[in-house]
């Protein structure tokens, strides 16, 4: 089925305050639906005959900071660490709303779609789509993880790549990199200065290297 058919029946199904928008003007047409009614709206996509959207292959979060509502403009880069090995830091404060994208996929039909929700940076709350695709509960841990996004009625929400004490939330636009964690320092240096990198010979100098023997 055309992607902007999927979309118009998500519209008869929750009706134009749910299904917020659609945007085809990108690479990938997306359909943009009130964070409330994402669960209601991903039980519609999977259980629907017409559409059976059975593999969720992807969910990620959002960080819209620096972009406008349209997300538009110049995207904000995320902090890293300087030359020196220090954090780098930033007096900006950061004022996008975060979000989480879900692409899907039907086998049945083998047709795909993709939806987002956007959710104010203050209270970035949504309702979890793990009971409709168990795949989710990893996928939204990582987000709650990475970006700080709440999962309503998730099973088991809690960190899944940083320790449970972590402060932050590393992909967010306005994370500063820590200088130490447990005491440990955590100074970034470019790979060329790594002094544990083994220095790899080229196929000149092993071919040198055979000549001379």
């Amino acid at each position: 089925m055309e992607k902007a058919a999927i979309y118009k029946l998500l519209v008869e199904q929750l009706g134009d305050e749910a299904a917020l928008g659609w945007d085809d003007t990108g690479p990938q047409p997306i359909a943009t639906i009130a964070s409330t009614q994402i669960n209601a709206a991903a039980r519609f996509l999977r259980e629907d005959p017409r559409l059976d959207f059975d593999l969720l292959m992807c969910l990620s979060g959002i960080d819209w900071d620096g972009l406008d509502e349209n997300g538009k403009g110049k995207s904000v880069a995320i902090l890293g660490y300087q030359e020196d090995g220090k954090p780098e830091t930033s007096d900006r404060v950061a004022e996008g709303d975060l979000g989480v994208a879900y692409h899907l996929y039907s086998y049945q039909h083998e047709h795909d779609f993709a939806l987002q929700v956007r959710v104010p940076r203050v209270n970035p709350v949504v309702p979890t789509v793990s009971d409709i695709w168990p795949t989710a509960a990893w996928h939204e841990r990582e987000a709650f993880d990475l970006v700080g996004i709440e999962f309503g009625d998730h099973p088991d929400l809690r960190r899944i790549l940083l320790e449970d004490g972590w402060q932050g939330h590393p992909l967010r636009k306005d994370y500063q990199m820590p200088e130490r964690w447990q005491e440990v320092p955590l100074h970034g240096q470019p790979y060329s200065k790594n002094p544990f990198r083994i220095e790899q010979e080229s196929p000149a100098d092993r071919a040198g290297d055979s000549d001379e023997g």
